[in-house]
Order: C-alpha cells, then structure tokens, then sequence
C-alpha cells in the first residue's frame, strides 16, 4: 500500500470517529490499512486542533487552566483527562521547538493517545471547530503528515 493510500485510510477512519461519532472497534478495516500512517494523521490533526486554540507560546498554566474548564465544560465525558500532564503534552507540540510534522517528540502511550483523542474532540466542540471546518481540519493534518511521514 502506498504513503498516500495509508493517509487515505487514515482520514477515513478518523472522520468516522470525529465527524460521525463512531467507535474505533467500527472503523478497524481503515486503522490497520492505515498502519503507521493512522498515529501520524491523528497527531497532525491533534495538532491542528491545539493551534486553533493556543499560539504555543502560554504558559503550562495557562493551558492547564484551559484544560480544566474544558474538563468543567464536559464533566462525564472528560472524567479521565489530565490536565496537567495534557498541558504540558500540548506545549510539547505545538512549542517553540515542535516539529512540523505533528510527530510526537515522546513515546505515544495507548494512554496517551486516549488523552490525545479526548482533548482534540471536545476542544474542537468547545471552539466550534464542527461539520466542514472539521473535515477541513482532517485534511489538512493528511497534508501535514504527508509532508514528513514518519
């Protein structure tokens, strides 16, 4: 399968999940086509999402505070995010220093994904990131991928 097929893939499953709700355990066909493109997409879109809400230049409590009143925002859906932990992560990514790419500068854990997943979803709801600028968002962290897979 080609770089290009495994970004495809990987949009597909992660509007499925984004756009239309629906359970990773639904869009399986896609994740495994995807391979190692499907972590890459999810962290440039990740990415994306955070830029539109942080230059990258805060402090880790300004962010954490953000990330607290998101928690505050979406109480049942949020239980398990750590602010703290996340705010640091955000600032890891979208800093000074981050790579382009989206590339994670540290071992993506299954947690670590979890948290990743939670926090670009409803930040996206919170920022009316919705409908066709989600989808915008989603191809663009293709593109951002594709630029410099990793």
């Amino acid at each position: 399968m080609t770089n290009q097929q495994q970004i495809d893939a990987a949009h597909r499953a992660l509007r499925e999940l984004f756009v239309h709700g629906k359970q990773a355990r639904e869009c399986m066909a896609d994740i495994a086509a995807a391979g190692n493109a499907f972590l890459g997409v999810a962290c440039a879109f990740f990415c994306n999402v955070m830029e539109f809400a942080f230059s990258g230049h805060e402090s880790v409590e300004q962010v954490q505070t953000y990330l607290e009143d998101l928690k505050r925002t979406y109480p049942a859906e949020l239980t398990h995010l750590q602010p703290e932990l996340m705010a640091m992560f955000v600032l890891l990514e979208i800093g000074p220093g981050a790579l382009p790419s989206g590339q994670p500068r540290i071992e993506m854990t299954d947690g670590l994904i979890y948290q990743m997943r939670l926090l670009a979803e409803y930040t996206a709801k919170k920022e009316g990131i919705v409908g066709e600028q989600l989808e915008l968002y989603l191809f663009g962290a293709g593109g951002r991928y594709g630029l410099n897979p990793w």
